[in-house]
């Protein structure tokens, strides 16, 4: 029997999804053992691919091109790169969660919802588990960690809720426009370089060349969420107010807009899967 179409309200469609929050996790941990079914490394690939990625990266830019002076610069790269993989493989992978579950979709009912928020909470585990180790990693290599690292939660809880919105408005979208699954790849491939993932907005870092382009790479509403990270786990301060304001009202925006743009199109979704 396929998805009814229900007259639910908004707070009625957040109860039906806690009531169905042991399928959310159930659907988490499918997404994890499909992940690393058959790998003989398993969740260690969430710390291999990062470390390689970050050795690269900190080769090429502080080594190489010189491009970045940083003091241990590996660890702002390596934090950059967490927190990047975590939005880029969510979004990648939660964006077609229904189109790739027509059959599951049209024939049984629940909160469809849950495919992409699966999706995403899936990678969370995988960004959580690095993070923790980063952190210690970086008490043991003596680099400065001050009291705002109590902060770091709070960027994450921000960054889940940009991701979260931005999971299920795709999701829903591509059911209608199947080429959003190219422009996001195309997409995250540009946005990549334009937010300050592998650097700082910090004139001193980066020369003065490329610090013209600071005003314009601070409009940039990624670059509020890596410039508080680097704030918190590479200089140890607390991060820019200018940043720190926007990331939070961003990810509230994303949220709702995000779930808003799902129940407008949620009833027919169904059909045109």
């Amino acid at each position: 029997m396929g998805t009814p179409r229900l007259n639910l309200g908004v707070r009625g469609r957040l109860g039906e999804l806690r009531a169905y929050r042991e399928l959310v996790w159930n659907l988490t941990l499918r997404d994890l053992r499909l992940k690393y079914k058959g790998s003989s490394l398993g969740v260690a690939w969430s710390l291999l691919n990062p470390l390689l990625t970050m050795a690269i990266y900190t080769a090429v830019f502080s080594l190489f091109l010189r491009a970045v002076k940083l003091p241990h610069y590996w660890a702002l790269v390596l934090g950059g790169i967490l927190a990047w993989t975590f939005l880029a493989n969510s979004l990648t992978q939660a964006t077609v969660s229904f189109v790739r579950n027509p059959s599951l979709i049209s024939k049984v009912y629940f909160p469809i919802e849950s495919l992409p928020i699966s999706m995403v909470l899936a990678n969370l585990v995988n960004f959580l588990i690095p993070l923790f180790l980063l952190v210690i990693v970086l008490f043991v290599a003596g680099i400065h960690l001050g009291a705002s690292l109590v902060l770091l939660p709070v960027i994450v809880l921000a960054q889940l809720c940009l991701t979260m919105g931005l999971a299920m408005a795709l999701a829903s979208l591509t059911v209608y426009f199947r080429d959003v699954e190219h422009f996001l790849t195309l997409g995250l491939q540009l946005a990549f370089y334009l937010t300050p993932v592998l650097y700082p907005l910090d004139p001193r870092a980066i020369g003065a060349g490329a610090a013209k382009f600071i005003p314009y790479a601070e409009l940039n509403p990624l670059a509020w969420y890596f410039q508080s990270y680097h704030a918190v786990l590479y200089y140890g301060t607390w991060p820019d107010i200018r940043f720190f304001g926007p990331m939070l009202a961003s990810s509230v925006i994303a949220l709702v807009g995000g779930y808003a743009i799902f129940l407008r199109l949620r009833d027919r979704l169904p059909e045109e899967v």
